[in-house]
C-alpha cells in the first residue's frame, strides 16, 4: 500500500460510514464463501481421482484460492487493503459463532440422535432368508430395530450383503498354484478356497495371498490331491446400497430389486435422521409440568438467591474492610480472594468431600454442636439441603468478585460525605443507608445484573457439586432436583437416546436463549440499566 496517498484513497468510495462498513465486510465475506467453495469442490474432485486423498486436502485449495481473489480485490478495490486486518475476526467469527449458531437452528428442527446419527448401524445386521423381487424376508425383525427411528424403516438406507461362498470348476493345482476353469466374479476379491481332499474324506479351506486372473495362489499346498470339479471360492461380502420402502414385520420392501445372480445373505440399515418439524418442540411442551416448568422455576430462584445472598454478604464485609481503622484489612482481603484465585473445579471437588454425608467436615461440625445428630445426605438426599449447598458454595466462589468489585464503588466515595453525614448527626446505619448505598447502586446495578446472567446459566457448580440431583418424584431422568435448564438441556443431548440428542438438546437450547433474552430484558427494564441518566432522574 502506497503510504504516500490520501487516506481517502483506501477508504469505502460510499456516501455513508455505515455503507462503506458493509461494503468491504460484505466484499470480505463473499471472499471468504467463494474460497470455501473452491476447497469443497476441489476436495470432491480430488477424492475422485485419488479415493485416498484426506478430507482436509480442500484446505490448501481453499487458502490458494483465497490467496488468488484478495489479490484481485487489491488490484480492483485499493481502499480495501487496509480492511484486511477484519479478515481473520471474520474467520473466527463465522467458525466460532455463526456456524454454531446456524447448526444448532438446523438441528432443533430433526431428530438427530446417537441412535440417529446418519451412519450404517452394523448391530442392526440381519440375515436374509428369502428373496421376491423387491421383498425381502429377515430372520429377526427385532434386530434390525426400527423401532428407534421416526417413521420404522420406511424411506431408510439399507446395505444388503451378497453370498460370500460362490462354487466354480478348476483346470488344475500345482504346489500353491490353482488355476480356476472359468473368470472369477467381476468385482468381487477371493479371500480363500475350500477344497474337497477324497483321500482324507473331508473338505478342507485355504487362505488365498494373490489373484493373477484366474490363477489363485494359496497359503500352503493341499496334504492331498484334491477334488477339482466343485471348488467352492470364498468371495468377500458385496455391500449393495438400497432403500427400505416399507416394512412389515419380517418383510421388507426396497426401492429397487437387487442384481441378477445375487444370493443376499444379511441386511443391515443405517441410524437415519430426518426434518422433524415442531416435534422436539413439542416434547418439550408436553414435558413442562415434570421437566420444563420446576427446573425454570429453580433456575430463576437458584440465579436470584445467589445473586442476593452473594450481594449482600460481599457488600457488609467490603464495608468493614473499607473501615481505614481495622487492624490487618490488607490480609483479610488476600484470604477473601483465594476462592476466586482458586480453580472452582478443585474448590468444588473440595466441597463435595466437606459435604459428604459419611466423613464430610461440615456434618462433623453439626454432629459436635449438636445442632443435627444424624448425618445429613446434602448432595443425593433431599432436594432442599442439595439447593442449600449449591447456594452455600456458589457464595464461596463469588463472594470474592462482589466484594472487590465493592470495594472499588466504595473507594471512590469522598470521606468529606462520610464526615457531613456524622457532623449531621447521622448515625452508622443512617450512614450506609443514606450516603452508601445510593452512591453504591450506580456500581452495583451492572455488577448485580452481569452476576444474574453468570448464575442463570452456571452449568459448573451444579454438575460438579451435584450433577443435578438428586432424583425427584415430580422430575424425570434427566430433570432433577437440582438441575437447570442448562443442565437440564445437556443431560438430553448427551445421556439420552443413545447419549447424543442433538436435535432435542438444541431445541432445549433454543428455548434457553428465548427464556434468558426475555429474564434479561425484564432485569433491564425492572432496574432502569438501559436508560439514561438524565431519564432516570
Amino acid at each position: 500500500m502506497d503510504i504516500s496517498r490520501s487516506l481517502k484513497d483506501h477508504l469505502p468510495r460510499s456516501r455513508t460510514t455505515v455503507g462503506g462498513l458493509a461494503k468491504s465486510l460484505g466484499l470480505l465475506t463473499a471472499a471468504l464463501f467463494l474460497a470455501t467453495l473452491v476447497g469443497f469442490l476441489g476436495a470432491a474432485l480430488l477424492r475422485l481421482l485419488v479415493p485416498e486423498a484426506p478430507a482436509y486436502a480442500g484446505i490448501p485449495i481453499a487458502a490458494a484460492a483465497l490467496v488468488l481473489m484478495l489479490r484481485y480485490l487489491a488490484r480492483r478495490f485499493a481502499w480495501l487493503i487496509p480492511w484486511y486486518y477484519l479478515l481473520p475476526a471474520i474467520v473466527f467469527l463465522l467458525t466460532f459463532t455463526v456456524f454454531p449458531v446456524v447448526l444448532t437452528v438446523f438441528l432443533a428442527f430433526t431428530d438427530y440422535a446417537g441412535i440417529r446419527n446418519g451412519e450404517l448401524n452394523i448391530s442392526s445386521e440381519t440375515p436374509v432368508l428369502a428373496v421376491d423381487g423387491v421383498n425381502l424376508t429377515i430372520a429377526d425383525p427385532a434386530t434390525l430395530d426400527c423401532a428407534d427411528l421416526r417413521d420404522g424403516c420406511n424411506g431408510v438406507r439399507a446395505v444388503v450383503y451378497a453370498s460370500g461362498m460362490e462354487t466354480v470348476g478348476a483346470e488344475s493345482i500345482d504346489g500353491t498354484r490353482l488355476v480356476i476353469a472359468g473368470p472369477l466374479p467381476a468385482g468381487r476379491d477371493v479371500i480363500g478356497v475350500e477344497l474337497d481332499l477324497p483321500d482324507l474324506g473331508f473338505p478342507f479351506s485355504f487362505r488365498v495371498t494373490s489373484v493373477d486372473g484366474n490363477v489363485l495362489t494359496l497359503e500352503r499346498a493341499p496334504p492331498s490331491p484334491p477334488d477339482l470339479t466343485e471348488v467352492r471360492v470364498q468371495l468377500d461380502r458385496a455391500a449393495i446400497s438400497r432403500r427400505i420402502v416399507a416394512e412389515a414385520g419380517d418383510r421388507l420392501e426396497l426401492d429397487e430389486p437387487l442384481p441378477e445372480g445375487v444370493e443376499p445373505t444379511a441386511i443391515a440399515r443405517y441410524n437415519d435422521f430426518g426434518f422433524v418439524g415442531l416435534r422436539n418442540f413439542s416434547r418439550v411442551i408436553a414435558s413442562a409440568p415434570r421437566a420444563l416448568i420446576p427446573v425454570f422455576l429453580w433456575n430463576v430462584s437458584f440465579g436470584f438467591l445467589t445473586v442476593l445472598i452473594n450481594t449482600a454478604v460481599g457488600v457488609l464485609i467490603a464495608v468493614l474492610l473499607n473501615n481505614k481503622a481495622l487492624r490487618f484489612r490488607n490480609l483479610y482481603r488476600t484470604l477473601l480472594i483465594v476462592p476466586w484465585a482458586l480453580p472452582s473445579v478443585i474448590t468444588i471437588q473440595v466441597w463435595r468431600g466437606f459435604l459428604n454425608q459419611n466423613f464430610g467436615a461440615i456434618n462433623r461440625v453439626l454432629a459436635l454442636l449438636d445442632i443435627s445428630p444424624a448425618p445429613i445426605n446434602w448432595l443425593a438426599g433431599d432436594p432442599a439441603a442439595a439447593r442449600a449447598a449449591i447456594l452455600v458454595v456458589n457464595l464461596w466462589l463469588g463472594l470474592p468478585f462482589i466484594m472487590t468489585a465493592t470495594l472499588g464503588a466504595l473507594s471512590a466515595i469522598p470521606d468529606e460525605i462520610y464526615e457531613a453525614a456524622r457532623i449531621d448527626g447521622a448515625s452508622v446505619w443512617q450512614g450506609f443507608w443514606n450516603v452508601t448505598g445510593p452512591l453504591l447502586r450506580t456500581a452495583l446495578i451492572p455488577i448485580t445484573l452481569s452476576s444474574f446472567a453468570f448464575n442463570f446459566n452456571n452449568f459448573n457448580v451444579v454438575f460438579l457439586l451435584t450433577d443435578g440431583g438428586p432424583p425427584v418424584s415430580w422430575g424425570t431422568a434427566t430433570a432433577r432436583g437440582t438441575d437447570i435448564l442448562i443442565s437440564w438441556a445437556y443431560n438430553e443431548a448427551f445421556r439420552s437416546q443413545g447419549g447424543y440428542a442433538y436435535g432435542f438438546g438444541s431445541a432445549i437450547s433454543l428455548l434457553i436463549f428465548v427464556i434468558t433474552l426475555a429474564v434479561s430484558l425484564m432485569n433491564f427494564k425492572v432496574t432502569g440499566a438501559l436508560k439514561e441518566e438524565g431519564a432516570r432522574a
